[in-house]
């Protein structure tokens, strides 16, 4: 099963909506063959493992991270192979979060007369796939708050110049974050103020770009807009009549939400980028945007980039901003992960925790 987590690894960032997943065909002890899930609408994991261990797989153990799916989606449904393959024991690493597929694989594989097995590393099978997870389970994607400041807690000069606060290490660990996540979200104001285009190293169609912008008051212009990622603007449900007369192009798709004393109401948009297949959100939005998704309970990870800078200055923006808390007793608690030095910086990886 280590094996096969290992194997599952090598799919992260492309199997999106997918989930990770490994597998590995073991006969009297030994490896016969092995299989990973590398792109979302490829062959699954145990497809490609059970058809290169062909004859060799009749009376053998198959070890998969997931259960295996039991519908047609892109492809053939996988528990259907793994009955056809003659293979005697199936050893799973978790059930299947996913309601059109949970124990109904494993069900089929009993009924078959095949031995199954279920649980083995399960805790490491859902931190693998702890995005997947969470939009099966809650209906929100994963939220990975991500944060570039000065010692002094600033992420601009109070003239508004923002680059570059972290080092270069750090902006290729940004890079990376994007590459594994399905939408970079900013406010409407990072989007005026820094243009930034929110793509990866390797560009291509992920990550989607998601833009706070309730009145669409971004240009037509902007470098969101650049390259073959989709972009949504998150506009005001009250005022969409007059947003959509406004001129957009193919690239750009409106996604109503409602709205609520003068800002977008998250957990709307959350809802509907999950039912998009968004496992992974990337928060990459300033101050304000920060405030909203915390105050509002919907940060599931932290990644603090802390740069060897002082800024200073009473007009300079913070990293969270907003209304902030009345009392030290109301303030968000975090649990420590991770803290380690990239170049110049450190980076803080952390959770939220109960008061």
């Amino acid at each position: 099963m280590k094996r096969a987590l290992e194997l599952a690894e090598k799919g992260r960032g492309r199997t999106s909506p997918n989930p990770l997943v490994g597998a590995v065909v073991v006969r009297k002890g030994k490896f016969v063959s092995q299989g990973y899930h590398a792109s979302f609408g490829g062959p699954h994991a145990e497809a490609v493992a059970l058809r290169r261990a062909g004859a060799r797989a009749k009376g053998a153990a198959l070890y998969v991270t997931l259960e295996p799916c039991a519908t047609w989606g892109k492809t053939a449904p996988c528990v259907d192979a793994v009955i056809q393959s003659g293979v005697a024991k199936v050893v799973i690493g978790s059930r299947d979060p996913n309601p059109r597929n949970h124990k109904i694989g494993i069900q089929k594989l009993r009924q078959a007369g095949i031995r199954v097995k279920v649980g083995v590393l399960r805790r490491d099978v859902e931190t693998q796939n702890r995005d997947f997870f969470k939009r099966m389970t809650t209906g929100f994607p994963f939220v990975v708050l991500k944060m570039a400041q000065s010692l002094d807690g600033k992420i601009a000069t109070r003239k508004g110049e923002s680059r570059w606060i972290s080092s270069p290490e750090s902006r290729r660990l940004v890079h990376r974050l994007r590459a594994q996540a399905d939408a970079v979200l900013v406010g409407k104001n990072t989007a005026l103020q820094d243009n930034p285009r929110l793509q990866a190293v390797k560009k291509g169609e992920k990550p989607w770009r998601v833009v706070l912008d309730p009145q669409k008051e971004i240009g037509p212009k902007a470098r969101l807009f650049e390259g073959p990622q989709l972009t949504f603007i998150a506009v005001s449900e009250k005022k969409l009549p007059q947003v959509a007369r406004k001129p957009q192009n193919g690239s750009r798709i409106l996604l109503p939400v409602p709205e609520r004393k003068g800002e977008l109401e998250l957990k709307p948009l959350l809802r509907r980028l999950a039912s998009l297949g968004v496992n992974q959100l990337l928060v990459e939005g300033g101050g304000e945007v920060a405030w909203s998704f915390l105050r509002e309970g919907l940060v599931d990870e932290l990644i603090w980039i802390v740069a060897a800078k002082i800024i200073g200055g009473r007009e300079a923006k913070t990293s969270v901003e907003g209304e902030g808390i009345e009392r030290l007793s109301q303030a968000f608690g975090i649990r420590w992960e991770r803290v380690y030095p990239l170049g110049s910086d450190w980076v803080f990886v952390a959770r939220r925790s109960e008061n």
